[in-house]
């Protein structure tokens, strides 16, 4: 006999014995733990006296549990210790004792514990042959019965997944958790479950068993007797092998939680989870045993009615007796047929119980012996232990029960945690404790006081859901907020429902409601008081008991329940006021959960009435008729009166010991107040309303009078919408006359004020005040447009241009133009000035560039525009003109602009000022440039030179070109202006140039031009390279018309570059200069590396190579035609007269000359000629070239020379053009159709411009792919991106939405499917039809992303094309979430901090997470107030918590005001503030929000995230460079 089998036996003789030493008990453990080889049935045997009160109570009495309980854990773990396994122990050791009773009216049955084995392996079998493969689930929907506790436990006896359903369910939790769990097979009983299964059925295809042979259930059924046939045939079962084999890790077990608010979540147990806990609450409860009877109703699809309950039933050895209903006149029939030990109940039946007995018996008269003995006839006579759980019981009660010899204890538990988590030890009650932790179990309180548990019949997690906020880092969070006092928990609240006061206080509502539990007069109690100054409390009265009191009386006394409960709380949860409710808190409301606590929420809107009436008002109301005014009570504090001095007449409010009157009446919808009259259709003024919304009474005299200047203090603006101002002839006809010292004031709103004021009393003075406040340091800049913008149409038509040239810098440029218009029209008809006249130095540069714009939008409808319209050109061609003179950066382009004018089929007149203008230009800019000095002095050596001293001559120069030259650089500022216009304006001077710096080659003479590369090498400023190019005889005419060309091919900042920079022309000189080019033309090239090309092994370079020269060449030749206006063509098209960059990434293709242009007679003919001289020819004198496209490719290239809404009309001229005779056969030789035509522009209706830049980089991408087959997404992602920046791909979206949709569809989203395919379709058809911009995809995506064959990996890729600032390694997710009544797609953005821990960044997605950051924000002692304008993103830890954040608020579609950046303390200095801010800046960017400003306050950190101090917006200003 070895060592364990000697310990064993005596410890078992002994246990027999009834004698136990402790120390003998331990010496069996250590033995078992530490031999490897130890027999199974020694441990069962061991593990079998664990039920025993002898044992149990000697480890209770060395205060060992938890050690046991880890270490018995290890034992079940080791030897796979199951509930098959424990069943069958209790089953041999008790055998024909009595483990369950029925009751059937007065009748009972008993089911031995043999019997219920034999059960228990019939079912067994039976659910073998059912199963016809591993993925068997099970699902009980039944009320509590012995046949649904068979299947149940035979299911984690055997190893079939099992699932109790909540017969409470919803019929559609009933079918999510079906879907969820993939059950296969359900055990319907009863009713009740059947009607519920049949509302589903047709939903689902799995086989459903009929417990109780009801013979209604729908769908595919077999009976409980056929099930039972199945069980009889299966002779092959073995059930002691099946009992071997369990897996203690799988999830045998899912048992739902409520629903109430979402869907109901799983929770997975193993077998280590249920058999841990049987040993664990055995240890806390040692003198249970198999003596006692447990009277059950619980539910046994809740923990408490399927573990401790029926499991524990068994693992005690007890008997367990089903309660015929759960009704409490039932159970108390049922006490008497079973007179059981135990009973476990919520609180509501202890409640019930106890009344019942203190209307039997006078509970304060009677003899405690009398009072035992009602109790004992109640409950049948032998009733020892109570559990109280899942609600408040009043201490009272258990003390009742306590005193008469009921052990009822307190205990609180979750799902998660198998059921019970903290009990109340036997004899130890604590008044309102739910009890100390049961053994095995470690709990903390977090810092917030949530309860946080782990340990082995702990939860692994919830069924389906990866992560969790409830589990983080091994640890459960509970969700419920404790105290903790020597070792007993306090449960305070939820902590969702626990609430700040408006001071920043926290108060947990339950634990003040709990407080009202002990008076009768009151039935449910509701406390309000979240975000506001003080608590009140919502009262529904138990009427029955207020008897014949009247309302004074009822008043006092429930005043005087305040005044006892406020005793017993600190001040600040005190509870101020109340109101009695006339109905209850009801769950056909949405008011109350299944479990009857309350939905704050829903609380507060139904009864948001009453509680209004609960709260002071901040105002007094003036009433006439149907007419209400509110005036807010801090306006009548700073006016210095009390109400009753304040009166309305229903014509003005008047305030009789201030001598102060303000007009205010209605007529109709029209309200007159003060000076002003506005247009109003509600009956209800607010006074505060209209103060918060400034530009409704700045320049209303009469009003601030009355006011006070203490309206000129509110710190921001707040729309009042129902509210708007009357603007008529009337308003400017204000009589005022300012002084100087009027304009002197500390608040910007007073200074504004007074400017209006000028404004309306038509004093021109007003447009100097009001630059002065846009000039300095404004925060009201939004305030200052919107009021103006009121008054914009003022009857002077001077003070109209004048209102607009004040305010032109704080304006947006769209607005800025459309203004500009229709004031210039009104000018021009109501002016006696014909002169026009703008300051140009108000002008900013987008608003320049919008001025551009709209000039072309003009021109586009040039044939529709009257006078008013011709003389608008010609003014604003003045003012662009007027600003290229301040401005010499922007010479270049309006330069270009009077040049695009010139050329133009615009009238005369247009072309006579354009052309005008263009020499005021060349004038001013020269005056800028001013004269060449003719003399300077070297700086080392003292002495004087000349220009000639600086030019020396390549001896190829003639000696009648070097005169012309010396002459025309020493002359005139040739050299200086080509390299200010071409270096990024860089200025130089003779001095600048030493001795021998120009040197002059002559590089050809050809089409009337003798041109000469000149080099001019500076001192300290660098090298440059210009052409000068001398006419040798052209006609000046054409000269002229030529150097218009060049300047308007070069110089266009809104189109391709088509030739080098266009440097000055100087008429006398019959000289102009361009920028010089090294680079080789197309030919030459192409002759360089003919042996390449016609080598067969590299033809697939060549072709690649040919395609992207073929692709920019045809678009040179293409946008010269497109910007002649059609007339001119270079001829012939050849590569000759072409330099392309070597990278298809690259821009900068260029014509050599375009001195050989034509006439271009038809569009069919240009085409041909395009085709056969550039692609043709080309092929053939360079065999091994073949174009990989061309038509398709031709087509795409006038798309994008012209754009598309001038390049499909000439694709269809071109179908007219290719049935002419002249052309129809040689086109048909070069494979166009009209079909092939038509195809391609249904194509572009289809997927829009499939532009080059896209083809190029999706072909790269293809072939990157080819040589890393095997690359992960992030490397494909980080290609992606890379070759999207190459391309330049962001430039193309303006014109080109599309582009990032077509390259992602070409490239990684290439294979998704036609489903996917057809979905970006649609998105690019909106988005060419400006429904949906491209940087709005996320209602278009969110709707892609929500179908099923969505992969993972597609989702990783579209996030990408969602967010382009995502880099490849960034880990992010799209989250759908709901806000309102909108779905969104959120982006969750990954980062690190410098310890490499993990958070996410991204919008709020509960209103809660908003509280949770606010809280952030008060423990920084900082002020915040959020309004419904607010926008956040915020910080969340990798347990989910808030952390930090940011709000932010949009002040128009270009700009945001960032209120705060807060991060937690014990989360600073890490890097995180950086990260976000970061994050928040390319959120930023793809918003195309440019600019963001913040007020003064931690100036440091803001200059460190590139912030600057700019006056014009009040504070720092961060600008942002978004992508062109």
């Amino acid at each position: 006999m070895d060592a364990i089998e000697k310990n064993l036996s005596n410890l078992f003789k002994n246990i027999k014995n009834n004698i136990l030493s402790y120390d003998d008990l331990k010496i069996c453990l250590e033995l078992i733990l530490k031999d490897e080889k130890v027999d199974k049935k020694q441990v069962l045997s061991f593990l079998n006296i664990f039920h025993l009160p002898i044992v149990l109570k000697a480890i209770v009495k060395n205060n060992t549990q938890d050690y046991w309980v880890s270490n018995i854990v290890t034992i079940i773990k080791k030897h796979r210790f199951n509930t098959g396994q424990l069943i069958k122990q209790r089953v041999d050791s008790y055998k024909d004792k009595t483990l369950f009773i029925t009751i059937d009216g007065d009748n009972k049955t008993n089911i031995t514990y043999n019997k219920f084995w034999n059960d228990l392996i019939l079912a067994a079998k039976s659910i073998e042959i059912i199963s016809k493969n591993n993925n068997t689930v099970i699902g009980i929907l039944s009320y509590n019965q012995y046949k649904s506790a068979v299947v149940d436990l035979c299911c984690l006896s055997f190893g079939f997944r099992v699932v109790p359903i909540p017969l409470n369910s919803t019929p559609e939790h009933l079918s999510y958790i079906i879907n969820e769990s993939k059950i296969t097979h359900l055990f319907v009983g009863g009713e009740k479950a059947t009607r519920l299964w049949n509302t589903i059925s047709r939903k689902h295809t799995i086989q459903s068993i009929d417990i109780n042979n009801i013979n209604k259930l729908s769908g595919k059924i077999i009976s409980w007797e056929d099930f039972h046939d199945l069980g009889e045939s299966n002779n092959e079962f073995d059930y002691q092998k099946s009992l071997l084999n369990q897996d203690m890790n799988w999830t045998n077990t899912i048992m739902y939680t409520s629903g109430s608010t979402s869907n109901p979540k799983g929770v997975r147990f193993n077998q280590i989870n249920i058999i841990s806990k049987r040993f664990a609450r055995a240890l806390a409860l040692p003198d249970i045993n198999s003596s006692d009877v447990f009277l059950c109703y619980l539910p046994l699809f809740h923990t408490f009615g399927r573990y401790f309950e029926l499991m524990g039933s068994i693992f005690w050895g007890a008997t367990y007796a089903f309660a015929e209903s759960p009704s409490f006149n039932s159970l108390l029939k049922d006490f008497k047929i079973i007179a059981p030990s135990i009973f476990i109940s919520i609180p509501k039946r202890w409640v019930q119980l106890y009344e019942l007995i203190d209307e039997s018996i006078d509970l304060d008269l009677s003899e405690k012996d009398k009072i035992k003995e009602q109790v004992f006839m109640l409950t049948g006579g032998n009733l020892k232990w109570g559990l109280s759980a899942a609600g408040y019981l009043d201490p009272d009660i258990f003390k009742f029960f306590h005193n008469n010899d009921i052990e009822l204890i307190s205990g609180y538990g979750m799902t998660e945690a198998t059921g019970g988590i903290t009990m109340t030890p036997p004899n130890e009650y604590t008044i309102n404790s739910v009890g100390k932790a049961l053994p095995g179990i470690d709990l903390k309180l977090a810092e917030d006081g949530e309860l946080c548990m782990r340990g082995p019949y702990i939860s692994e997690g919830f069924y389906n859901i990866k992560e969790s906020e409830s589990f983080k880092n091994g640890w459960f969070h509970s969700g419920d907020i404790f105290e903790e006092k020597n070792g007993h928990y306090f449960i305070l609240d939820r902590k969702k429902d626990i609430y700040k006061n408006s001071r920043g206080q926290t108060i947990a509502p339950q634990k003040i409601e709990n407080l009202f539990q002990d008076f009768d007069l009151i039935k449910s109690v509701y406390l309000v008081g979240d975000g506001r100054e003080y608590n009140t409390v919502l009262i529904y009265p138990n009427k029955n008991n207020l008897f014949n009191m009247n309302e004074n009386e009822i008043h006092e006394v429930f005043t005087s329940m305040l005044i006892s409960v406020n005793s017993f709380l600190s001040p600040f949860e005190r509870i101020i006021s109340f109101t009695i409710i006339d109905r209850d808190f009801d769950k056909n409301k949405n008011e109350l959960t299944q479990k009857g606590t309350f939905k704050r929420n829903n609380i507060l809107k139904n009864f948001d009435s009453e509680i209004k009436l609960m709260y002071k008002k901040n105002y007094i109301s003036l009433r006439n008729q149907n007419k209400e005014v509110r005036m807010p009570n801090w306006l009548i504090r700073e006016i210095g009166t009390v109400k009753s001095n304040i009166k309305w007449n229903e014509n003005k409010i008047t305030i009789s010991d201030k001598n102060k009157h303000l007009s205010l009446f209605w007529k109709s919808n029209l309200l007159t107040i003060g000076n002003f009259s506005y247009k109003f259709d509600s009956n209800i003024l607010d006074i505060d309303s209209l103060i918060k919304s400034p530009k409704l009474w700045l320049g209303n005299q009469e009003f601030l009078n009355f006011c006070t200047p203490a309206i000129f203090r509110i710190k921001e603006s707040v729309n009042y919408q129902e509210l708007e101002l009357k603007i008529d002839s009337s308003i400017f006809k204000q009589n005022y006359i300012a002084t100087k010292q009027e304009f002197e004031s500390e608040y910007q709103l007073e200074t504004l004020h007074k400017s209006i004021k000028l404004y309306l009393s038509n004093n021109i003075l007003f447009s100097k005040e009001l630059k002065k406040i846009i000039n300095t340091n404004n925060e009201w800049n939004d305030v200052l447009i919107d009021t103006f913008v009121q008054y914009q149409n003022h009857p002077n038509s001077n003070f109209r241009i004048k209102l607009l040239e004040s305010l032109s810098p704080i304006l947006s440029s769209q607005f800025f133009v459309n203004q500009l218009k229709s004031n210039y029209k009104y000018f021009k008809n109501n002016s006696e000035k014909n002169e026009f006249t703008f300051d140009v130095k108000r002008l900013s540069n987008n608003q320049y560039l919008s001025l551009i714009d709209l000039l072309k939008t003009m021109h586009i409808n040039i044939d529709n525009a009257d006078a008013i319209d011709m003389s608008f050109i010609q003014d604003i061609l003045s003012l662009i003109c007027e600003y290229g003179k301040i401005h010499p950066t922007k010479f270049i382009s309006v330069r270009s602009e009077l040049i695009w004018w010139q050329l133009s089929n615009s009238p005369t007149q247009i072309r006579s000022t354009a052309h005008k203008e263009y020499y005021n230009l060349i004038n001013g800019f020269r005056a800028w440039l001013g004269p060449n000095s003719s003399l300077t002095i070297d700086r080392e050596t003292k002495e004087e030179y000349t220009w000639t001293d600086v030019i020396t001559f390549d001896d190829n120069v003639r000696e009648k070109h070097k005169a012309i030259l010396i002459n025309a650089i020493s002359g005139v500022s040739l050299i200086r202006e080509a390299i200010f216009l071409f270096s990024n304006d860089t200025i130089i001077h003779l001095g600048d140039i030493p001795k021998n710096g120009i040197w002059i080659k002559h590089i050809a003479t050809e089409n009337g031009k003798s041109s000469f590369r000149t080099l001019i090498k500076t001192i300290n400023l660098g090298t440059y390279n210009i052409v000068i190019n001398l006419n040798q005889g052209l006609e000046r005419d054409f000269f002229e018309d030529e150097i218009r060309w060049l300047i308007l091919m070069g110089s266009n900042s809104n189109q391709n570059q088509l030739v080098e920079n266009f440097g000055g022309y100087w008429p006398e000189e019959s000289i102009y200069t361009q920028e010089y080019v090294t680079d080789e033309t197309v030919s030459k090239y192409l002759i360089r590396n003919q042996n390449e090309i016609s080598d067969f092994n590299k033809r697939d370079r060549w072709q690649m190579r040919w395609l992207h020269y073929i692709w920019n060449g045809v678009q040179a030749y293409i946008e010269f035609w497109h910007r002649t206006h059609y007339k001119l063509a270079i001829d012939p098209p050849l590569p000759d007269n072409l330099i392309i960059p070597k990278h298809d990434y690259t821009k900068g293709t260029r014509l050599v000359s375009i001195s050989d242009r034509k006439e271009v007679t038809s569009v069919g003919h240009f085409y041909l000629d395009l085709y056969v001289n550039y692609i043709i020819q080309t092929e053939s004198r360079f065999p091994g070239l073949k174009h990989m496209a061309d038509w398709e490719l031709i087509f795409t290239a006038t798309l994008e020379s012209m754009k598309v809404n001038r390049g499909i009309p000439i694709l269809k001229s071109l179908i007219t053009d290719i049935s002419q005779k002249a052309y129809k056969a040689k086109f048909r030789e070069l494979g166009l159709t009209k079909d092939r035509i038509l195809s391609f522009i249904e194509e572009f209706n289809n997927f829009g411009v499939l532009t080059k830049p896209v083809v190029f980089a999706a072909l790269r991408y293809e072939r990157w792919l080819e040589l890393n087959p095997t690359a992960k997404n992030e490397a494909k992602a980080s290609i992606l991106k890379e070759l999207y920046h190459d391309y330049n791909l962001n430039a193309l979206l303006d014109e080109y939405p599309e582009t990032r949709v077509r390259y992602f569809m070409m490239t990684c989203l290439k294979d998704s499917g036609p489903e996917v395919n057809k979905h970006f379709q649609i998105i690019i058809k909106n988005m060419r039809s400006k429904n949906i911009s491209p940087w709005d995809l996320n209602d278009s995506i969110e709707l892609l992303i929500e179908k099923p064959q969505i992969t993972e990996n597609e989702k990783f890729f579209l996030a990408r094309m969602l967010y382009p600032h995502i880099d490849a390694a960034d880990f992010v997710e799209l989250v759908k979430t709901k806000k309102g009544e909108s779905d969104n797609l959120d982006l969750v953005y990954k980062t690190e901090d410098s310890n490499g821990n993990i958070y996410s960044i991204r919008p709020p997605f509960q209103p809660k997470e908003i509280a949770k950051f606010q809280t952030i924000i008060s423990k920084q002692n900082l002020s915040v107030t959020f309004t419904v304008n607010h926008e956040f993103l915020l910080l969340i830890n990798d347990r989910n918590n808030v952390i930090g954040g940011l709000y932010f608020k949009y002040k128009n579609n270009l700009r945001v005001h960032l209120e705060w950046v807060v991060i937690r303390k014990k989360y600073q200095k890490l890097n995180l503030s950086k990260r976000l801010m970061d994050d928040f800046f390319n959120r930023m960017k793809q918003n195309k929000i440019n600019i963001i400003t913040v007020g003064f306050y931690h100036e440091n950190f803001f200059y460190k995230q590139g912030f600057n101090i700019d006056q014009s917006y009040g504070g720092l200003v961060k600008k942002i460079k978004l992508d062109i």
